[in-house]
């Protein structure tokens, strides 16, 4: 029996194409990374990175329809906050990712000129 996958809505027969297909979309990596160390407030989150607002959006919104990321929305003084967080399988993934920085600080570093180290 073939085994089916799923990410972003799409069906995948191969799980490593899957995971790239769910961590490999610009500024994912990047925000797992930053909510690795605490939740996070919209904005808080967005002046860590050069993102605009419409695509952090964007992708927070495709982290919590995949199950990575939680929006945790709370009242206080009569308004509603929320704050961004990493769920179990977020924190999953995070081992996976941590290796791809340190892989690509160790093989992808560049000079001034744009030439590899």
């Amino acid at each position: 029996m073939v085994k089916t996958y799923l990410a972003n809505q799409q069906l995948f027969s191969c799980p490593v194409e899957t995971t790239t297909n769910l961590i490999g979309k610009k500024w994912v990596p990047t925000i797992m990374l930053t909510l690795a160390d605490h939740p996070y407030r919209f904005e808080e989150l967005h002046k860590t990175m050069l993102a605009s607002r419409k695509v952090l959006k964007q992708q927070l919104d495709r982290l919590i329809s995949n199950g990575l990321v939680f929006n945790n929305k709370y009242s206080s003084d009569n308004q509603v906050t929320s704050s961004y967080s990493l769920t179990e399988e977020g924190r999953s993934l995070m081992p996976i990712i941590f290796a791809m920085k340190k892989w690509g600080n160790q093989y992808l570093v560049c000079d001034s000129d744009s030439k590899l180290n």
